[in-house]
């Protein structure tokens, strides 16, 4: 007789999860476009277990803040007006707060030695400022922490050079990325100072990217760099071609991550309704989930 391992679908992964890397810090690049919608997303991610969440919005630099139109698809942003970000306040008195925190959080951009900088170029001591103000104003429980998704690039390296990268609680893994369409030039240079620095990169989510061969993760590999799947890629949310690449990688035994890369509500539902895998699958994404509380 054969026994199947029920299927995992949805939420259920993200019971007692730590999420290492999605754009919910609002206002910082193409992520959440304001408090309230981070504020609702954390909301729902609490309700389905979520433990931790690594906050990691995009660090292009100043120079490369114009970024992929791929990423930064059309962001529509809709206002719901809930008590539910509020967990002490009901009805209208919520909104009201929420929206005087808005303004706060607002203000206090303009008013920051760093307001110049463009977005998705802030510098590391900008997003800590945001993060130190989003951070008083979050009523939840989940424990919210800032790294940030660096792309590779000259100015990275001079960040790598100065130790001027925010990094995971463990003070050595930083989040990567390359443009979707193509490598830095000098991609496997960066990789490996970076390594020498006494850094450990996790490449996210290598399945998106156009250009990378089966030879391309192999190489990556083989040198010993880790990968962060995005598990919505599982879910179909990047089409099949991002899907194939994600199963073969997930089945080859080559992600030591996992990452929701929310930048919107709409995500997390279409990943609720669409991520399902059984038997071998399901425990491999566990355990990548397993890895990332270590982080």
């Amino acid at each position: 007789m054969f026994w199947f391992k029920k299927t995992v679908k949805g939420t259920a992964f993200l019971e007692n999860a730590t999420d290492i890397h999605c754009h919910l810090l609002p206002c910082v690049d193409d992520g959440m476009a304001s408090l309230e919608e981070s504020f609702e997303l954390l909301a729902l991610e609490e309700l389905a277990g979520v433990k931790r969440v690594y906050l990691t919005p995009h660090n292009m630099g100043l120079e490369g803040a114009v970024v992929d139109k791929d990423s930064y698809g059309g962001h529509h942003h809709h206002h719901h007006h809930a008590g539910s970000a509020e967990g002490t306040q009901e009805g209208n008195s919520s909104v009201a707060i929420l929206e005087k925190h808005q303004k706060e959080y607002d203000q206090a951009d303009l008013q920051s030695q760093y307001s110049s900088e463009p977005k998705g170029g802030f510098s590391n001591a900008h997003l800590r400022e945001r993060f130190n103000l989003f951070k008083s104003y979050y009523t939840g429980s989940i424990d919210i922490r800032l790294a940030s998704e660096y792309m590779m690039n000259k100015e990275f390296v001079a960040k790598v050079e100065n130790k001027d990268l925010l990094t995971y609680s463990d003070g050595i893994h930083v989040l990567v990325e390359t443009s979707y369409f193509s490598p830095p030039v000098d991609m496997d240079d960066i990789l490996y100072n970076l390594s020498l620095a006494g850094y450990k990169p996790i490449i996210a989510h290598p399945e998106r990217y156009k250009y990378m061969t089966k030879t391309d993760y192999k190489k990556l590999k083989e040198k010993g760099y880790e990968f962060q799947l995005n598990y919505l890629s599982l879910s179909g949310y990047y089409g099949p071609e991002v899907y194939e690449r994600a199963l073969d990688l997930l089945d080859k035994g080559w992600y030591n991550f996992t990452g929701s890369d929310y930048h919107r509500i709409s995500t997390y539902y279409h990943q609720m309704k669409y991520l399902k895998l059984k038997g071998k699958r399901a425990d491999l994404l566990l355990e990548l989930f397993a890895n990332n509380s270590k982080l």
